[in-house]
Parts: C-alpha cells; structure tokens; sequence
C-alpha cells in the first residue's frame, strides 16, 4: 500500500539524497578517505570502512626502515555509509543548516569506523571533538571547531 511506501521512503535516504550527503563527506573528510559509498549490508551501524591496511601493516609503514625506503602513506580508507541508519539520514538533514557541527559527527563517524575495524590508533585525539558535539547535543547549539589534536588517525 501507498502509506507503507512512504514509510519505507521516509526510512532512508533516495540515491540524490545519498549523492549529497557523499559529497558532503568527500569534502569533509577530505584527506581521511580514498572513497565514500553506501552499502545495504549494514543493519545497526551507520558507517563502516573497507579497504584498509592491517594494523600490523600500519605498524610496519611507522618503522624507520620502511620510511628509508619511501614506504610511509598507509592506502586510505573507503567510507560505507547505511542509507537507512538514523544518524546518516539526520546526517543529510543537518549538513547545510549547521555545517560545523555536520562536519564534527562526519569525523566522528568515520573514527567510530576506524575503530570498529580496530586500525584507529591514537583515539584520544577524538576527545576534543567528543566535547564539542556532546555540548551541542545539550545546548543545541552550533559549535566551535575544536583544536586538532593530529587528525584523528
């Protein structure tokens, strides 16, 4: 039926709306992904990352000897977003109303991957930005960009 429908709509985001919010995130987070795409795979998590190195492979790229030899850049991650999670369809919503705080919970989507896939190393450098959303989440407020505490991974 046409109400059933709409819900199932209403439920997640169409492909121009997808389209969007990748784009958004391709900006966003720039220099932390090789790509962004959806995937239906998921059921309970907004965003999970493929294509990456091992930790032990991240490991070995840190060593001295693999730097020597120009061996240094891990490859980049590969974003897989769930069009039909709550948080990504609030996502899209709120990316050009209150870009600074979009660009917060894109970060913070994208560690809360990383750590999920166990290769995000220094966590602490997220709790700046742990801080800034949870104020915003309570004052309902935009908020400041925190200071960067290295990138986050």
């Amino acid at each position: 039926d046409k109400a059933g429908e709409k819900k199932k709509q209403e439920g997640k985001l169409t492909r121009e709306q997808c389209e969007e919010l990748m784009a958004f995130l391709r900006t966003a987070l720039d220099t932390r992904l090789s790509d962004v795409d959806t995937t239906t795979r998921l059921v309970d998590s907004p965003a999970i990352v493929s294509e990456h190195d091992s930790a032990v492979t991240r490991r070995m790229m840190q060593m001295e000897e693999f730097k020597a030899l120009g061996i240094s850049k891990p490859s980049g991650h590969k974003l897989l977003i769930n069009p039909s999670h709550p948080l990504i369809i609030e996502l899209h919503k709120v990316r050009n109303d209150r870009p600074a705080v979009a660009k917060l919970v894109a970060e913070q989507l994208m560690d809360n991957a990383m750590i999920a896939a166990g290769i995000l190393d220094h966590v602490q450098s997220m709790m700046p930005r742990l801080t800034s959303i949870l104020k915003s989440a309570l004052t309902h407020d935009d908020v400041e960009s925190p200071p960067s505490a290295g990138g986050g991974g």
